[in-house]
């Protein structure tokens, strides 16, 4: 993160305003990690049989055929994402997954909110944030609600909040690249940081997950993609809290 050196006049504001940023970022940073576990637990849940994991306890797997059960659980009656009839609600995951989400806009919304210093794309960071916080947490209620109902539960607001969350992934890629282009010297984390929200979107998720493992519904890759990217997008924001110059080896003597 870069901040402007204060001036003796506005000095202890900017500090203050400092402080208020790391804080930001640094609650922001904590709950991606929590969404990064919630996620990969939720679809170990579900694709851990097609990993040597046990058969999660859904009735109408194949006994002693993991690769049976694995392809079964790929079925779209089992997705998170979405719910619906028919559906089959597995112990918990459901829930687990739509915590994920809500964190996950939580955790997008605290970081963007603390990108300052970039009077250039601030505003556009701002409501990106809020944007996607919004469609997020607007798909990741329903989802949280369902998994503690066993069964569907408002799956129209689902369907909603995924509209908006169409239009945050417009918006994350474009901060992507202005990041890239316009950014400050912190400019690579914030860029990892942007593509890494927009590719944790479902639709990239699908894309990029099926190219991965193929499937006739979901691949078992579902899930876990989404996961490792808000974890990278964790990192990237950790990254631009380290000072400049710091974590560099020294230059030897000489060079």
């Amino acid at each position: 993160m870069v901040i402007d050196a204060p001036s003796h006049r506005s000095g202890r504001p900017r500090a203050v305003a400092g402080v208020g940023v790391l804080a930001l970022r640094s609650v922001g940073v904590v709950l991606l990690v929590a969404s990064a576990v919630l996620g990969a637990q939720a679809a170990w849940s579900r694709f851990g049989v097609c990993f040597g994991g046990d058969a999660p306890p859904v009735a109408g797997l194949p006994g002693g055929d993991p690769q049976g059960s694995c392809v079964l659980m790929q079925d779209h009656a089992y997705d998170f994402i979405a719910p619906d009839h028919p559906w089959v609600p597995i112990a918990g995951a459901t829930a687990r997954e739509g915590m994920s989400l809500v964190l996950l806009g939580l955790g997008v919304a605290l970081v963007a909110l603390s990108l300052t210093g970039r009077r250039h794309v601030r505003l556009l960071s701002v409501l990106a944030g809020a944007g996607f916080a919004a469609a997020w947490i607007g798909m990741g209620v329903p989802e949280l609600r369902s998994g503690l109902a066993g069964e569907p539960v408002a799956v129209d607001a689902w369907n909603l909040a995924s509209v908006g969350a169409d239009l945050a992934l417009l918006a994350t890629a474009a901060l992507a690249v202005l990041a890239g282009v316009r950014g400050g010297p912190d400019r690579r984390p914030v860029v990892v940081f942007w593509a890494a929200a927009t590719l944790a979107h479902p639709v990239p998720e699908y894309f990029f997950t099926v190219i991965l493992w193929n499937s006739h519904d979901a691949s078992p890759l579902t899930g876990f993609f989404r996961s490792a990217l808000v974890a990278a997008a964790a990192v990237a924001a950790a990254v631009t809290m380290v000072p400049p110059g710091r974590g560099r080896l020294p230059r030897r003597r000489g060079s």
